[in-house]
């Protein structure tokens, strides 16, 4: 097998060995990316199911099974366990501050890397500037730049799976962010910033495709800055309002609250 037909296996194999333990997003639908309305309207439609069926644990465990986002099958589950309603909150309480927390981390590392790419800061500086991020390291230097040079190298080569390869997106494992991340301040470095346009389709996450419009269109670096940390705090905001009212419709549900109560929990989130 030649190089060009094992160039995914290249970088898979590269990235394996950093410790990246997901190379792409988990195919699941999101709860950042649902409105909150429909957060609330999820909620109401599983006790409206139960009262309608005359189900109860069972039922929820079965929606558990068949609920792809990772928090709201957790809350589903805990609706079904044996633990009493204030319980089910304490523990959803603390997944809500896990998830908030690796967001956040998610987030400022973009920021760290769309901010490289307007000050056209060495690749290596922005590295450190992640590593800043952690107490302890998630991933060594040496294998990032290696996985990257490898990326950019292949570029034009057909056989690399762009959509796996170079994707930025909050769902990403750590370890992958932030390879991506440097491949694209490489790329940038080496070909100016409105070359990373061109990739947008790969890119998932709005938030850093934004970023490089900014960018793309000549805003500075001070402008760039205050509106990636204007618009993480709306994210991170609007995400605890949806975990906020999945837990407390959770817990509702859990205390075996009528419909019409469950739906008054759902007003008071409401606009």
């Amino acid at each position: 097998m030649n190089d060009e037909r094992n160039i995914n296996d290249q970088v898979a194999q590269l990235l394996l060995g950093a410790s990246a333990r997901s190379l792409t997003a988990p195919q699941e639908f999101d709860l950042m990316e649902m409105p909150l309305e429909g957060v609330a309207a999820f909620w109401l439609s599983v006790k409206k199911t139960m009262d309608s069926k005359n189900m109860g644990d069972e039922f929820l465990l079965e929606e558990a099974k068949h609920t792809r986002e990772p928090h709201v099958r957790f809350l589903l589950e805990l609706a079904a366990s044996s633990f009493p309603p204030q319980r089910c909150e304490e523990l959803a309480l603390v997944r809500k501050k896990n998830i908030l927390s690796e967001l956040h981390r998610k987030y400022v590392l973009m920021a760290i890397g769309l901010l490289g790419i307007v000050s056209k800061e060495n690749p290596q500086k922005v590295m450190i500037r992640f590593l800043s991020k952690f107490h302890i390291a998630p991933i060594f230097e040496k294998q990032v730049f290696e996985v990257a040079q490898v990326m950019l190298k292949n570029l034009d080569n057909a056989e690399l799976n762009k959509t796996k390869f170079l994707n930025i997106d909050h769902k990403l494992k750590i370890e992958a962010l932030i390879i991506n991340l440097i491949f694209y301040c490489m790329l940038a470095r080496r070909s100016g910033a409105d070359s990373l346009l061109e990739y947008q389709e790969y890119i998932s996450s709005q938030y850093f495709k934004d970023g490089l419009t900014l960018i793309c269109d000549g805003f500075d670096y001070d402008f760039v800055k205050f509106r990636l940390n204007l618009v993480k705090k709306e994210i991170l905001e609007a995400t605890e309002m949806k975990l906020d009212v999945s837990m407390q419709m959770m817990s509702a549900i859990k205390s075996g609250v009528p419909f019409k109560d469950l739906y008054l929990i759902a007003k008071a989130f409401l606009p």
